[in-house]
Parts: C-alpha cells; structure tokens; sequence
C-alpha cells in the first residue's frame, strides 16, 4: 500500500528508528563479544555493522534514492505529479545488517588456543569506536522520534482546521 501525505513523514520515521534500533543491537552485541575468544572449532565473532539501503556506491544521488514527485491538487500543477512515489529501497526495510571477516592477532604463545605460529585469534572490534557509533546511533534515534512528534502535532493541527 502506498503512503501519501503526512503519512509518509511517519513512515520515513518509523523506517529510520527501525533501522537506528538495528545498529543500537549490533553495536551492543559487538560489545558484548570484543573479548570472546575463538569456539572449539576455531570460529571468531564476526563484527556486525548496519549498512542503508543505497549506501554502498557513489552513483545513488539524493534524487534518485529519493525519488519523489510533488503532491498537487490539480493535474495542471507543476508538471500533474498527482501521486507520491517512493524507490523500492525505501519501501524495503532500508537497511541491511553485515557482518565483517576482519580479525586480529595476539601473540600469546601459551594460551592454548593459540595456532602453531602462537597467535590468537580475536574479533577486531574497537570498543571505544563502538561506543562512539552507540552515542552517534542514539541520537539519530532521538531525532527520529522528534521528527515523528513533529509530523503527529501537524496532523493534530490539521484536524482542528
């Protein structure tokens, strides 16, 4: 179903603290596992980071990701767009969560987990970065729900006219 009007704010908002919430999840989990070492089988915590949709290559311009026509009361106005319409990124669930293979290696010789050249594997995971990416993650959150606060007061005011 296609959203129209102030609906689309909500729904933009909704999708960014729904993809914000992703990152908020992964960055803890990647706390929680910065020192957990390799399992029996010898598998390290794979670092997890929440990319957006359309994020990945310099040929997606603002336009086109968002690719939106105006609203108008009447065909003859600015062109005739009379629908709103949204890319399939952003009708998607915007984001996607990846996990990287990068690891680091500890020399330690007399850990016995430790490999026949003495290094230990560990995930590469920085936990000051981390909480840097958290307080940064937070905060857009934060401006999610004040965007969405915002749209609702509009339609309240809306319904009053």
């Amino acid at each position: 179903m296609e959203v129209k009007g102030i609906f689309s704010s909500i729904k933009s908002s909704i999708n960014g603290m729904s993809s914000q919430m992703a990152r908020i999840g992964a960055i803890s989990q990647n706390i929680a596992n910065a020192e957990k070492l390799p399992d029996e089988d010898g598998n390290v915590y794979k670092r997890k980071i929440v990319r957006q949709s359309g994020s990945s290559g310099s040929s997606n311009s603002f336009g086109s990701e968002l690719n939106l026509k105006m609203k108008t009361t009447k065909s003859s106005h600015l062109g005739g767009g009379n629908d709103l319409t949204a890319s399939s990124s952003t009708q998607s669930r915007g984001y996607e969560v990846i996990e990287l293979d990068e690891v680091n290696k500890i020399y330690d010789p007399e850990n016995p987990l430790a490999g026949e050249d003495g290094y230990v594997v560990m995930p590469k995971i920085n936990t000051v970065e981390e909480m840097v990416d958290l307080v940064s993650a937070s905060r857009n959150y934060e401006a999610n729900i004040s965007v969405l606060t915002a749209s609702k007061n509009m339609a309240k005011k809306a319904m009053d006219i």
